[in-house]
């Protein structure tokens, strides 16, 4: 079948790379393969688990069958120690006075009985339990019957989720054409007094949310022909129920990919990119998955910045990875090992890139175009380090330092706050010429020996990137961006852990510079900002053997200029 343990391995790895510590096992999904799991034992992810149970439709019956099915399910998998706790399904809201009740009184009764060493959870989301746990740990109490309240104050949320729209399709046709970006950040606090934040205080897990999104060029384009190459099919719309289980009528193969993106990028980057939005062809379609994809992106990115802003412990993205190439929420592509133009366990999109760099950093900092700006501590340890907020001219690539802590302290996380204004810094320019980017390092001391004295030692400072965040202070739509000439060369050879250099070059600024191969793998950084005169190094790091033949020859690059240029840099 599909099913392939190293796929499963790399999508782990994938996540613990882009600085998630939780996955979600889905309701609507399966009980995942074996070496998912020894995976995330090895990774250290923790596992937050649905039973296979959803909304309507996918309801439980107290039957042997099932008792059998939630009984093996919890005795083959309690001994990973990636799993954090159990809950009884998505979205279903468990109420002991309606028919959900048997989430309590029958699926998770068994779960508790068989496995009383983990925390037992009504649903996703869910108020928590009145009766039945230790309501600090919500571990099972023996012998104690399950129960929920009727109504309690919010503490774990699913949404709001972003659907595409604007083409006929399924799930897709729907009447929320507009939405309010979340680029540039509307950050509400007072100057220097944001919002206090810390595991003290009242907070929110967010174990759902995000945007519909498609895949790139080399996922999409083999599972289509390539008449059919564009977001609206090169072919006469069909005609689509609406709703998120609409029914189509027709021959366009687009309206079968669930979710279409339209929306997505007249908002971010306006309606004339979408002048032929019917048009087909191969650079046609890769100028609107790449919108597509750095819109979600941006969205999602701005949302994790807004949530980071408040008090909001937990944050689990919908959705990790694709089940096929189509319209779906994912930040990583589809990774089946018999389909062409597919990346082994997923190719990361931009948005996943952007976990990486700096959104799910546990140290991360950001402003809003008021010059309101935070920084963030979500390490349990305290952090001691630099702080840098430069502003990058788009014209003339100039960078202008606005903000430097060099010996930046924050307490033990995690949960630390810091706010500050650099509305005094901000260049006079209209924001739409510049834009920022946040660095910031951690500092570390190592002892060395002294030359002249065996007893006495000395410390030397070094320190480490831990995130580095490309901030808009104006939706990209209005960016004054002049036309990149990007050029990259891919080193000759691989190194000695069987990476490969890349180097990339520009004649002016060059936003979002994305590098897409066929060859199993990602890059160590990607969708970021290269700068003239300055020579930026990334290396492919393979998924397992290397095949540097397919690296040089099916390497692209593009960036936000590409498409989306005011002038030429002439």
């Amino acid at each position: 079948g599909r099913l392939d343990d190293h796929a499963h391995r790399v999508l782990v790895k994938s996540a613990r790379d882009a600085n998630m510590n939780m996955l979600r096992v889905w309701g609507g999904g399966m009980y995942l393969p074996q070496a998912w799991y020894d995976a995330c034992d090895e990774a250290g992810i923790m596992v937050y688990h649905d039973m296979q149970y959803a909304q309507e439709g996918h309801s439980p019956a107290d039957s042997t069958t099932q008792h059998r099915e939630l009984s093996h399910q919890v005795r083959r998998l309690a001994h990973h120690v990636s799993i954090s706790l159990w809950d009884g399904c998505n979205e279903c809201q468990v109420y002991m006075n309606t028919s959900t009740k048997i989430y309590a009184d029958f699926v998770m009764s068994v779960v508790a009985t068989e496995d009383g060493s983990r925390p037992v959870w009504p649903s996703c989301p869910a108020l928590g339990w009145s009766e039945g746990v230790d309501r600090l740990t919500s571990i099972p109490i023996p012998g104690g019957v399950l129960q929920t309240p009727f109504s309690g104050r919010t503490i774990e949320e699913h949404g709001p989720y972003l659907h595409g729209t604007g083409f006929p399709s399924v799930n897709g046709w729907g009447d929320d054409y507009y939405f309010e970006p979340t680029v540039p950040l509307n950050l509400t606090q007072e100057e220097e007094e944001g919002e206090q934040t810390g595991p003290g205080l009242l907070n929110v897990f967010a174990s759902e949310f995000g945007a519909s999104v498609m895949s790139s060029f080399e996922s999409m384009s083999p599972t289509l022909r390539p008449e059919h190459w564009g977001l609206h099919g090169g072919e006469p719309y069909d005609t689509c129920t609406k709703g998120f289980e609409g029914t189509c009528v027709g021959n366009n193969p687009m309206a079968e990919r669930n979710y279409p993106c339209d929306n997505l990028i007249e908002v971010y980057f306006g309606p004339e990119v979408l002048r032929n939005a019917n048009a087909t062809g191969e650079h046609v379609f890769k100028k609107q998955l790449y919108l597509c994809m750095l819109a979600q992106a941006l969205h999602v990115k701005g949302n994790i910045e807004t949530r980071r802003a408040a008090n909001t412990f937990g944050l689990l993205i919908w959705q990790l990875n694709e089940i096929w190439p189509t319209g779906g929420w994912g930040s990583v592509e589809y990774g089946n090992k018999d389909a062409q133009g597919q990346v082994i366990g997923g190719r990361w999109k931009p948005l996943h890139y952007f976990y990486r760099q700096s959104a799910l950093a546990d140290v991360m900092a950001t402003c809003a175009p008021s010059g309101v700006c935070y920084v963030k501590n979500d390490l349990s340890a305290e952090f001691t380090g630099d702080l840098l907020i430069e502003a990058v001219n788009l014209e003339k690539g100039e960078v202008i330092p606005l903000h430097h802590e060099p010996n930046l302290q924050m307490p033990l996380g995690p949960g630390v706050s810091k706010w500050f204004t650099i509305k005094e810094q901000l260049p006079q320019e209209d924001p739409s010429t510049y834009v920022l980017i946040a660095h910031a390092s951690r500092h570390h001391y190592e002892k060395s020996s002294s030359s002249s004295s065996s007893s006495s030692s000395s410390s030397s400072q070094r320190s480490a990137v831990v995130s580095a965040n490309t901030i808009l202070l104006d939706t990209p739509r209005n960016l004054q961006l002049r036309r990149a000439n990007v050029q990259f060369q891919i080193a000759e050879h691989p190194n000695a852990d069987k990476t490969v250099n890349i180097q990339l070059r520009t004649d002016v600024v060059a936003l979002y510079v994305t590098l897409t191969t066929l060859a199993q793998g990602r890059f160590s950084d990607n969708c970021f900002v290269v700068l003239p005169g300055r020579e930026s190094v990334i290396t492919f790091i393979p998924f397992g053997p290397l095949n540097l033949e397919v690296l040089r020859a099916s390497t692209r690059v593009e960036d936000l200029s590409s498409y989306l240029a005011t002038s030429s840099s002439a």
